[in-house]
């Protein structure tokens, strides 16, 4: 059998649509914050909406991953959450004690990703199960550590990542560019993108044609875990604090940037280029809601209603095409 070497195939219609709609619905969202929200251009608002911009960035970078081998990560929000805590507590708020900390947040974080990939891969769980159970899993643990009551300091050097600048950027934005350039670069440049397309344009297409469709899927839920442990110690950095609520809507905003900007649900379609527009569009959203003092609920709604909107172009009769 030859392996997968062809370029990703173009997006459908219906993907640039929902690109095309994200950059309208980011010029709309700016002219309506300069109406109702005046302050919602004050130099700490923005400095707030850049942050806020590069946590959900790197999360649906790996999300990103997932959805193009057509499958879901539910367990984003509690891996945030696990390296807030596992951080906090081991490393004592010094950051001599950083280091083992984070080896056991990565260690933790990819047991998590490769749970969600046995049961995706091995035992054919549907994702969306397989990926709640994970966040049950880990919610509970954390639950059943912590007693309910997180604590822990969180050591200076996390705080110069989530809360520090350089050179006047964000160091936030800094990593989700990096991270975004070298994510754009694998999936466009690299034959394990080419197979990441393949897979999640048709499994058993891909594995006639020679791709190891299974350890592909395993690995994008493995990134996903990695990516989702960048997020929560970019967070922890920029609160200061443990406060796992932080990283409960995570969850959410992850996906609907990646599916907002134009990746599809059903796999093998979209990028990086357009997630990264999905995710200035949720931030806006999130940022402007929580102006208008609409709180979670609002931000829920406006986001469910974003993310059916991208749904329906997506799902158009030119979409399948």
């Amino acid at each position: 059998m030859t392996a997968i070497t062809d370029a990703p195939a173009p997006a459908r219609p219906g993907v640039w649509a929902r690109a095309a709609a994200s950059g309208g619905g980011i010029a709309a969202v700016l002219v309506a914050a300069a109406v109702l929200t005046p302050q919602f251009y004050s130099a700490a608002n923005l400095d707030d909406l850049v942050r806020q911009i590069a946590f959900i960035g790197v999360a649906a970078v790996g999300q990103t991953f997932v959805l193009l081998v057509a499958g879901l990560d539910l367990s984003v929000g509690a891996v945030l959450g696990l390296a807030m805590v596992v951080t906090a507590q081991l490393a004592g708020g010094s950051n001599a004690g950083l280091p083992a900390a984070l080896a056991v947040a990565l260690l933790f974080a990819l047991v998590a990703g490769g749970i969600n990939a046995g049961l995706v891969v091995a035992r054919r769980v549907p994702p969306f199960v397989a990926t709640f159970a994970t966040f049950t899993l880990v919610e509970g643990g954390l639950a059943a550590w912590t007693q309910g009551a997180p604590s822990g300091e969180i050591p200076p050097a996390l705080t110069a990542l989530g809360a520090g600048s350089i050179a006047g950027i964000p160091t936030p934005l800094i990593v989700f560019v990096l991270l975004a350039a070298v994510a754009a670069l694998v999936l466009t440049r690299t034959t394990y993108g080419r197979r990441i397309y393949a897979t999640g344009a048709g499994a058993p297409a891909a594995r006639l044609s020679g791709v190891p469709v299974r350890a592909v899927v395993a690995s994008a839920y493995l990134i996903c875990a990695v990516t989702a442990l960048l997020a929560g110690l970019m967070t922890a950095g920029y609160s200061g604090y443990v406060d796992t609520y932080l990283s409960q809507n995570l969850n959410l905003d992850s996906i609907a940037a990646a599916v907002v900007g134009g990746t599809a649900l059903t796999g093998g379609r979209g990028g990086i280029g357009r997630t990264a527009v999905g995710v200035v569009l949720i931030a806006l959203l999130v940022n402007f809601v929580g102006l208008l003092g609409a709180g979670n609920a609002g931000q829920l709604l406006i986001e469910g209603a974003v993310i059916l909107g991208a749904v329906w172009l997506g799902s158009r009769k030119g979409a399948t095409r």
